[in-house]
Order: C-alpha cells, then sequence, then structure tokens
C-alpha cells in the first residue's frame, strides 16, 4: 500500500482523496489524487522566494515528503538543484541537504539560502561598493533594450566587484542582485519584462516598442536593499546558518554523482526536466551572463532532448546513480509532470514507473511504494502560461515515490 500521509496539509480541503492505480507487469501501483498541499502563495519561508526560476516546484512539496518521508539529522538530497528549493526547505526541518546541478548558477543560487547574512551587514557593504564609476558602454554587451545606460553602468560595476569579492555578504548580494535583473515592476533593475525567463534582446525590443517606452534609469541599492529585506523577514537565520553547514552543493551531471558517497542519503526530493519543455540555457541568459557563467561550456550538458527514449535513458541512468548513493530503504519523490508527445497527452509519472519494472532500465532497484497527484486549482502564474487545471502543461504535480530495494 501506498503510505498515506500521516496529515492533510492543504487548506480548506478543497479535494476529496481519489484512489487509483497504474498497472504494471508486477502488479498494480496506487495512485493518491488530492490536494496535499496549499494552493497559496507564498505560504513558506521567504527565502524561498528570493527569485524567481523557471520550472521550480512550490517549496511545499518537498516539505511535505521530508515531513511524511525523514527524521531530523537525515540526509536530503537532490539531483536536480534549480533554485535550492529541496535543500533549504531540509535545512529549516533540521535535516542535512545535499544539492546538485549541471548548471553552476544553480549553486551560485542556493548556497547564499543556506548562509543567509544579517540586512546590515548587507546594507553595510552596499554602501562600500562604489557603483557610479564611469564606464565606456560602447565596448560592453548591448543590453540597452533592457537597461537604462545608468543602471547598466551600476550592474556592470555590480558585476566586476562580485567577481572577486566572495565571502557570505557579498554572495547574498549576488543573489538578490540576480532576482532583479528583469522583472514586470518598479522594482526590477530593466524596463518592463518578464521575471521568470531571460527573453532574448529582440523579443525586449517588441515589448518596448508595444508599450511605447525605453528603459527608464533604475537605481540599483535601493531595489537591492528592499528585496532583501522582504527576503529576510521570516527570521531564523542562525538555525538555517547552523543547518546551513552540513549542505552540501555539488556541480555536475546527475548520473554521475561522484562526490555523494555511497549509501549516505536518507531521502531524495526533485523534479528532472521535462523533455524539452524548459529551455534552462536560454531561459537564464541573463543571469549566467551577471554571474560570468560560459553558456557554451553548458549547452552540450543539460539534458533537453525532444526524444522520448533519450529522456528515459537519461532517467534510468540518474536513477541507478541515486540508487547507489541512497541507503538501504531510502526513498526517491520524482516529480514530474504531463506532456504532449507527438500529439498525445504523455503522463511521465507512468513513463517513470515503467522504467522500475523493465529490464533494459531500473528493474530490480526500486519498489514503487505509489504516485501522488497534486489536485488544485492553479494561480495565476500557471494561467499566464494558458495551463489548464490538471490537464494541461507541467504545472500538475505527479511525484512518484519510490524505495530503494
Amino acid at each position: 500500500m501506498i503510505p498515506l500521509p500521516v496529515a492533510r496539509q492543504a487548506s480548506g480541503g478543497a479535494t476529496a482523496l481519489r484512489v487509483g492505480q497504474i498497472e504494471t507487469a508486477y502488479g498494480p501501483v496506487p495512485k493518491l489524487f488530492d490536494e496535499f498541499w496549499t494552493a497559496k502563495q507564498r505560504q513558506m519561508h521567504s527565502l524561498h522566494y528570493a527569485l524567481s526560476y523557471r520550472a521550480s516546484f512550490k517549496p511545499e512539496l518537498p516539505d511535505f515528503f521530508i515531513r511524511q518521508f525523514s527524521r531530523p539529522g537525515e540526509v536530503i538530497a537532490d539531483p536536480f538543484g534549480g533554485r535550492g528549493t529541496t535543500v533549504l526547505q531540509a535545512a529549516l526541518l533540521g535535516r542535512r541537504g545535499i544539492s546538485n546541478d549541471v548548471n553552476p548558477l544553480s549553486e551560485r543560487i542556493t548556497y547564499p539560502k543556506v548562509h543567509p547574512v544579517a540586512l546590515e551587514d548587507l546594507e553595510a557593504r552596499l554602501a562600500r561598493i562604489p557603483l557610479d564609476q564611469p564606464r565606456d558602454l560602447s565596448r560592453e554587451e548591448d543590453m540597452s533594450m533592457f537597461y537604462h545606460p545608468d543602471t547598466y553602468r551600476e550592474i556592470l560595476n555590480l558585476r566586476d566587484y562580485l567577481q572577486t569579492h566572495r565571502d557570505d555578504v557579498d554572495r547574498f548580494l549576488e543573489m538578490i542582485a540576480i532576482s532583479r535583473l528583469h522583472g514586470h515592476s518598479p522594482g526590477f533593475f530593466s524596463a518592463y519584462s518578464f521575471p521568470q525567463i531571460s527573453i532574448p534582446k529582440g523579443n525586449q525590443v517588441k515589448i518596448n516598442k508595444t508599450r511605447g517606452v525605453e528603459p527608464d534609469y533604475r537605481e540599483i541599492k535601493s531595489r537591492i536593499l528592499k528585496k532583501a529585506r522582504t527576503t529576510l523577514k521570516d527570521g531564523r537565520l542562525d538555525e538555517i546558518i547552523t543547518s546551513g553547514r552540513h549542505v552540501r552543493l555539488t556541480v555536475g551531471d546527475s548520473r554521475d554523482l561522484r562526490d555523494w558517497p555511497d549509501s549516505s542519503v536518507n531521502l531524495v526530493v526533485t523534479s528532472p526536466p521535462f523533455l524539452n519543455q524548459v529551455d534552462y540555457v536560454l531561459d537564464t541568459w541573463i543571469e549566467t551572463w551577471f554571474c560570468g557563467i560560459d553558456t557554451r561550456s553548458i549547452e552540450t550538458k543539460v539534458v533537453q532532448t525532444p526524444d522520448l527514449g533519450e529522456w528515459m535513458q537519461f532517467i534510468s541512468d540518474t536513477l541507478s546513480e541515486l540508487h547507489r548513493a541512497l541507503v538501504p530503504g531510502g526513498k526517491v519523490a520524482m516529480e514530474v509532470g504531463e506532456i504532449r508527445y507527438q500529439g498525445e497527452l504523455l503522463n511521465l509519472d507512468e513513463t517513470v514507473v515503467s522504467l522500475t519494472t523493465s529490464k533494459p532500465y531500473n528493474l530490480g532497484q526500486f519498489k514503487v511504494l505509489g504516485v501522488y497527484v497534486q489536485s488544485q486549482e492553479f494561480t495565476k502564474l500557471s494561467n499566464c502560461f494558458r495551463v489548464k487545471n490538471n490537464v494541461l502543461g507541467t504545472n500538475s504535480n505527479r511525484i512518484v515515490l519510490m524505495e530503494k530495494i
């Protein structure tokens, strides 16, 4: 039987528990449909909302599985770390975390979350950084469609400073600056743009033309401090810093987690790429530019494939590596969604289950305990991308819960 949740965590009981199953050659796999966590926005610690990140899951998801299937002091890991949601929530719950991602941007974002600093220290550091140094913008990357020249000058001076100053205050400052690089309100450095993704320059030119505006001056220090204040408002910094000392961050392929010791992980909570539904390199190009990360060095490493067979092999190889790193009886909660593939709706949870019951893939490595399907009314972000509730897109959380054999 699938482990039933100890307590319902959703607000208001908007849905009723329904139980289905997936048929396999080795028997049925139970499938639970319910609102296991709240659909409300920004209900968790404020550090989780330091910045937007494409295709990231809500912190309520790892919170649910960490509480249900681990104990304080145990190791919680994520081979597709993204913006660090899993390891931050693990730290908040008194667990030790390991996070990996093939894109080094993930480490730049995650480290400050588990090593937060006091607002007063950030304010003092900002006051010491001369952002008004003259620059010859004709020698720089053309970002005139996003930034006013004076704003861009400040961004470049901060960028240069951060290349050689890397203590915890500087790294937290960098994360907050990353969060302000582009967005749709006056609190961002850029003209009106998308906050979740870095759009191509030509698209930004079209937005400016449609709106009949040019980028106006946005002073960056005050915007950094304002965002930092909201990011740190929930406190618990000493507690997070103490837990953060036990967090390990690695950069590499999920199929080769060489820095993860054998039999060391109690629970994995993760979400792999859903074939080629998201371009993890293009969608973060402004962030990687600001951090000085060469996108060419990661383009060939990020798995973004339109081919289901290639994706299945990638997930299978990742699961084999996780099997090595897990303790006996350790668990994996892998969040996937449903996508349109060759004109048909494909539930990737069923695809992942099939890997564990197939000889060419992961037969004998994992027992699937069940599948959790989060049933809820999605919020404005989903609606912006024209996602129908629990029908289309990748916003229907489907989590395959597996146990190491």
